[in-house]
């Protein structure tokens, strides 16, 4: 049964108890209440609150001063014999960071309410209590989370099976490379949309069905319960995929492959193995790498990505938002394509003309033969990218509409065929 984390754990707690031992007037402190739990929901993604942290980092790292993430993504700022002014500055990059959302908005004048941040004076009698209430019910909250959130672990343990463990993961990797995986294999295409319809085919990504897998290698694990060795797992299959792309004949191939690979991978001798497979046809490879991997070791992308542009690959950055382009330029990152997920969220979303526009102009300034928006399940979302000026699409709704221009296709070829039978 999956133990309920420890009050003690939580960074609510230990702001509280940091409170209670705080000399009485708290002389020298104030506090920084920053409302991140009222961002839209599109906003309060976990790498955005982590972007929101990270603002922090020279004022923890220069000055007495400690961040406290609250488990609703709310932050918490302690300062001690710190400078007004030192703290305002990351306030306001954090104000800067989600400017398009009506939190950080005040008034022309000036004067109106600031919903994004509160500040306490600690020294004052009054704002001390006021804030030890403040924290008090973000306890509560917190501890209430925390069980509801290990209940809800303890059920889907039940019905995905044990947490994947280090051991899991040793035998994992001694059977992976014995397990037959041609018929795991699956394909999705990413079209060239224009206005007549489907134009060409910008590659076929193939790649290796977790749930499959599972239930041929490992039917009682449930591989996602760690994402540190789900991490570890993925670049196992990573070598079982090279392996077997590795197997096929690329003079034979009529349309461009992606592969979705760890950097880590990219950079190993199974990659300079497929290398040698790949022979003159690596402008037809597109090498795919998630932008979480690229952030968390960006020298070692650098590295990556130089050498495969440099042999004639096309490199592809997955796992961006129509959110995150708001925040930054995907174009810095160099890539021959950048890969937007569409996501529910969208969908109800309001129009905001200057949102729309802005990243209208980010994609413009990218190039828009570069921007791929992945997961359309919709005419919606393909609606929704072609008046961003996308025409790039991929997912479960692209393969239908391939397969029935197809069906169209061979219905006309038979009626054609038994018109000119029948002369």
């Amino acid at each position: 049964m999956a133990e309920i984390p420890s009050p003690d754990t939580l960074e609510e707690k230990l702001l509280l108890d940091r409170l209670n031992r705080m000399e009485a007037g708290g002389t020298g402190y104030y506090a920084v209440h920053l409302h991140l739990s009222e961002l839209k929901s599109s906003n309060r993604k976990p790498h955005f609150i982590r972007l929101a942290a990270r603002n922090f980092d020279n004022l923890t790292s220069q000055h007495e001063a400690t961040l406290f993430q609250m488990k609703n993504a709310d932050q918490i700022i302690l300062c001690r014999n710190v400078p007004v002014h030192e703290a305002e500055n990351p306030v306001e990059k954090v104000r800067s960071l989600f400017s398009e959302d009506p939190l950080t908005h005040i008034d022309e004048t000036g004067l109106g309410e600031d919903r994004l941040s509160t500040w306490y004076d600690l020294s004052e009698n009054e704002d001390f209590r006021a804030f030890v209430r403040v924290v008090g019910s973000l306890v509560l909250e917190a501890e209430e989370t925390a069980k509801r959130e290990a209940a809800e672990a303890v059920a889907q343990q039940k019905s995905v099976g044990q947490p994947l463990t280090a051991q899991h993961l040793t035998a994992l990797s001694q059977v992976l490379p014995r397990v037959p995986i041609d018929d795991l294999i699956r394909e999705q295409l990413c079209l060239h949309i224009g206005a007549d319809g489907p134009e060409g085919v910008i590659f076929r990504e193939h790649f290796i069905s977790i749930g499959d897998l599972k239930k041929r290698v490992a039917p009682g694990v449930n591989l996602f319960s760690s994402i540190w060795l789900f991490q570890y797992l993925t670049e196992g299959l990573d070598r079982v995929i090279l392996a077997n792309m590795a197997g096929r004949n690329f003079e034979m191939m009529n349309e461009p492959i992606s592969l979705n690979l760890n950097i880590s991978t990219v950079l190993s001798r199974d990659f300079q193995n497929f290398h040698r497979a790949v022979a003159g046809h690596e402008d037809n490879v597109v090498i795919e790498m998630q932008v979480i991997d690229i952030f968390s070791d960006i020298d070692a992308f650098t590295i990556a990505r130089n050498m495969l542009q440099q042999n004639g690959y096309r490199v592809l950055v997955d796992g961006i938002s129509p959110v995150s382009m708001q925040f930054f330029d995907p174009a810095i990152l160099g890539a021959d394509f950048i890969k937007v997920g569409w996501g529910k969220e969208f969908e109800n979303e309001e129009e905001d003309d200057s949102k729309v526009e802005d990243l209208r102009r980010i994609i413009r300034d990218a190039g828009k033969e570069s921007i791929i928006l992945s997961r359309v399940d919709s005419e919606q979302a393909i609606q929704w990218g072609l008046n961003l000026g996308i025409t790039r699409f991929q997912g479960f709704l692209m393969d239908r509409l391939i397969d029935t221009v197809r069906s169209q296709g061979r219905r006309a070829r038979i009626k054609k065929e038994r018109a000119a039978a029948s002369r």
